[in-house]
């Protein structure tokens, strides 16, 4: 029983690893934003809508690794 509860941190641990990733591609995505606002401020809205398109992706896929994250602690 120790050694499936041992498992079990470890494969959360290896699914939680991934989310450093996400906090990373969360940063590019806005300071991406702030720079190109920067040098085109006439196209705000729609670079805006752009960067928000790409932290929902972002933000869909740590949403998942949660979702499985759960899997394994009930399964």
């Amino acid at each position: 029983m120790l050694f499936i509860k041992a498992a079990k941190v470890i494969a959360l641990s290896l699914v939680f690893m991934p989310l450093t990733g996400c906090a990373i591609a969360t940063g590019l995505i806005f300071a991406a934003l702030l720079k190109s606002m920067a040098y085109a401020p006439d196209y705000e809205e729609s670079l805006f809508n752009y960067a928000a398109l790409g932290f929902a992706f972002v933000e869909s896929f740590s949403f998942l690794l949660f979702f499985v994250a759960g899997f394994i602690y009930i399964g």
